[in-house]
């Protein structure tokens, strides 16, 4: 799914305030705070302990205030690759994957083989339940570069979860661990996730 952009400036002025619309159902209506950890799959849910203008007054000051920020300079360069990127950044972190998903595929049509961009793609399809596309995203930056530990990681962690392969999940971790360039964060979550489920 994506949105074309129709020309002049009215249009973009729409999309414009669809968005930041969608943005403010989001911030209002939503109970819980989601935030993305890269590079793990996984997304972890905060209930929100502040009041209804605590929340509210935080959500302008943090994601409202960099969405719009984003939206205003997209208005400005609507084709900008890295401004999509970011602003699909900020979506995933909100928890609205299928919102991050727009930016993401106008993003790969011009760097289809960013790294950044396929593992975000990558994370995006899993939590939109499209474990093949996930799957064919982590796939593709490791056919560039086997050695790209947030790929192997996140592969794994598919590998071992949705597509129920643990013996391919495991040779992932163990990658992952053997890398000089993982961070330790990601060494000892792989380690973790290794030793928590180890065949029979």
């Amino acid at each position: 799914m994506t949105i074309d952009r129709p020309g002049g400036p009215n249009a973009s002025g729409r999309m414009v305030l669809a968005f930041l619309g969608f943005v403010l159902l989001v911030i209002f209506g939503a109970s819980f705070v989601y935030r993305l950890e890269r590079p793990s799959l996984e997304v972890h849910q905060k209930k929100s302990q502040a009041t209804m203008p605590d929340a509210m007054s935080q959500a302008m000051n943090g994601p409202m205030k960099e969405v719009m920020a984003l939206m205003q300079k997209l208005q400005e360069n609507p084709d900008d690759p890295g401004l999509q990127l970011a602003m699909a950044e900020r979506f995933m972190a909100m928890g609205s994957f299928d919102r991050a998903k727009v930016f993401l595929d106008k993003v790969a049509k011009v760097r289809p083989d960013d790294p950044d961009v396929l593992n975000a793609l990558g994370v995006t399809l899993y939590n939109l339940k499209d474990q093949d596309g996930a799957k064919a995203a982590f796939e593709a930056i490791l056919s560039r570069n086997a050695g790209d530990y947030r790929a192997l990681f996140n592969l794994a962690l598919l590998n071992k979860y949705a597509l129920e392969q643990p013996e391919k999940a495991a040779a992932g971790f163990k990658a992952v661990i053997a890398s000089p360039e993982a961070d330790p964060e990601t060494k000892a979550t792989a380690r973790k996730e290794l030793e928590g489920k180890a065949p029979q």
